[in-house]
């Protein structure tokens, strides 16, 4: 059996589980065998130095001793390594090393016949019984593994026949001769004895398997026969669950807010829980059998028909999700608006639809009204308040040069608290449609800096009555931006009341302007508490108030991501490393032009 090379697969992945077990057993075979013949090798030394003690030079014979002694004590170590530790290795290295380490003994046997030939004709004849006789003996222990009896038998008795050969005599030749066909000899009995080792143990490895095999179909017949007895009683058992459970199902069914409806693949209704029959005005007896479309409207008959025909021909199970909103038809022939969710279900071989509806009149009345409402206010607050906003901007501009300081700034506060008011009532008519972008005006030139100046003013207020002061970086930057003065306002507004609700009591809110590679950028800090990780993901969504790190200060942000993509510009946040938040504005600014008023 030849061995493997060091790349080679583990026996478990290169054939089947018994061939591994096979080998692993003849490895165990090896090992188990070589403690006798370490002392068999030792006697064997101690016999052959006796005998050549005269005929060789002592160093030579001392050398030769050592090695024995030394492959020997190599050999021991491997033995004591293999039964500690069996599974520090796999079965195939433990067969490469007891191959090396034969190989080693081998060897050095060899060389005996080349160091210690004596010229002596007695001392040569016992030097080659002795040889052949550990050859003899060693195959019988070696041959579990033919490679393994093929790295003894060749290093000790090749280097004796050559030895024979070289020496002069018709007797040393003849010796030599009978060398090599005993070496073939030793081989070939070698091979045999393998074969007669795998065979045995195969037999043992297919008895051992027959008689599990038997016993477990004995255990495997007992426990079918426990396995019928449960069965008998399971099956009493399921009849009762399955009765409760056809009670539960047909008492949750009739139970539940919607209705449930099934259609069979020829559209004709087989069963209707309690509240379909209430959504569409029916009793039980008067629907089922009757087709589907006798609850659809005429007009919408046709498409649902060729609508059902073409899911049932696709295949695949869920059509739609609950929410699918469409028209029903009642009793009385009263059309009304319903949620639906149909899915494909199939029994057996056949297939039909199970509909889930809700009845949403109430649901649509209630947000018709809603918009009115939110439109007829929107229009009784702000006609006034333009109209007031409008009269204020007039005198801020008509009476700027007659008013005293105190009557101006009094005049500007006023107006930029009406500027103010105006924001924050079209936020919240915003936040009725907040996935609608805000309608810009026409753009005109905005200097960035008083723009920001003039929101840092507005917001002054609500900053000191939460004990938090407002600070503007001065600066000489002429950055002028293109687009509609009071939705950045709005959105600046946005960010400043943001940071200030973020800050804590009794420090200061800083807002900048600064130039940036073509962008004017108006940052916010604050040194409060940095926003969760889950917060900032959902800061700019125009329904993040649902994170309450987010629903607490402002309800605009999203808003104000839409007034800044609105101009081209972009809006975010940023934690700062030294604690606090950091928001921004960005927008694209250019150098003023002659004539532009910003």
């Amino acid at each position: 059996m030849a061995l493997p090379q060091a790349g080679d697969a583990p026996a478990t992945e290169r054939g089947p589980t018994g061939e591994a077990e096979l080998f692993r057993e003849q490895v165990h075979l090896l090992y188990a065998n070589l403690p006798p013949g370490l002392l068999v090798t030792l006697v064997n030394a101690g016999l052959l130095a006796v005998m050549e003690w005269q005929a060789v030079s002592g160093p030579r014979l001392a050398a030769w001793l050592l090695a024995v002694a030394i492959v020997a004590l190599a050999r021991y170590r491997l033995i004591a390594y293999y039964r500690t530790a069996p599974q520090a290795h796999g079965t195939h290295v433990w067969a490469r090393y007891y191959t090396i380490a034969t190989l080693a003994a081998g060897s050095v046997w060899g060389a005996s016949a080349l160091w210690l030939f004596p010229r002596a004709l007695l001392p040569q004849v016992f030097l080659f019984f002795l040889l052949t006789a550990m050859t003899a003996a060693a195959v019988v222990s070696f041959a579990a593994i033919f490679a393994v009896a093929l790295a003894f038998v060749i290093p000790v008795l090749a280097p004796l026949a050559l030895r024979l050969s070289l020496a002069d005599g018709r007797w040393h030749h003849a010796m030599g001769l009978v060398a090599v066909v005993f070496m073939a000899v030793m081989l070939l009995t070698a091979r045999r004895i393998e074969r007669t080792i795998a065979t045995s143990l195969k037999l043992r490895f297919e008895n051992r398997t027959l008689v599990a095999r038997l016993q477990d179909e004995k255990t495997a017949i007992q426990g079918l026969n426990e396995e019928l007895r449960r069965e008998i009683a399971a099956r009493s058992r399921a009849a009762e669950e399955l009765h409760e459970r056809e009670t539960y199902i047909r008492a949750v069914l009739e139970h539940v807010e919607e209705g449930i409806v099934t259609v069979d693949h020829e559209g004709c209704l087989r069963s209707l829980n309690r509240e379909a029959l209430r959504i569409f005005g029916y009793e039980q007896d008067e629907l089922l059998g009757s087709h589907f479309s006798q609850l659809v409207p005429a007009a919408e008959r046709s498409e649902y028909a060729r609508f059902l025909a073409s899911r049932l021909e696709q295949g695949g199970e869920r059509l739609t999700g609950y929410g699918l909103e469409v028209n029903g038809l009642r009793r009385d022939g009263t059309v009304f608006p319903m949620e639906l969710g149909l899915s494909v279900m199939s029994v057996g071989a056949r297939r039909g639809f199970v509909a889930v509806t809700r009845d949403v009149s109430a649901r649509k009345r209630t947000e018709r009204f809603k918009s009115d409402l939110v439109a007829t206010l929107g229009h009784e607050i702000k006609t006034p308040l333009t109209s007031a906003l409008g009269s204020l901007g007039l005198l801020t501009e008509t009476g700027a040069a007659t008013l005293s300081g105190d009557d101006a700034r009094l005049l500007r506060i006023a107006r930029s608290n009406m500027e103010r008011l105006a924001r924050t009532v079209a936020a919240l008519l915003d936040a009725d449609h907040p996935s609608l972008a805000p309608t810009m005006g026409a753009p005109a030139p905005l200097a960035l800096l008083g723009l920001t100046e003039d929101a840092v003013t507005a917001e002054t207020e609500y900053a000191r009555a939460r004990d938090v002061r407002l600070a503007l970086d001065p600066c000489s930057s002429t950055m002028v931006v293109y687009g509609d003065r009071a939705l950045l306002l709005r959105a600046l507004s946005h960010l400043i009341v943001h940071a200030i609700h973020l800050a804590p009591a009794h420090t200061t809110v800083e807002v900048a302007v600064t130039f940036e590679m073509g962008f004017g950028v108006v940052s916010i800090r604050d040194c409060g508490t940095a926003l969760s990780k889950e917060a900032r993901a959902h800061l700019f969504d125009v329904r993040a108030n649902g994170v309450a790190d987010v629903a607490a200060a402002s309800h605009g942000l999203g808003a104000a991501r839409a007034i800044a993509e609105s101009h081209q510009g972009t809006i975010g946040y940023e934690a700062r490393e030294a604690g606090g938040s950091l928001f921004f504005l960005r927008l694209p600014a250019k150098t003023p032009r002659a004539g532009d008023r910003a």
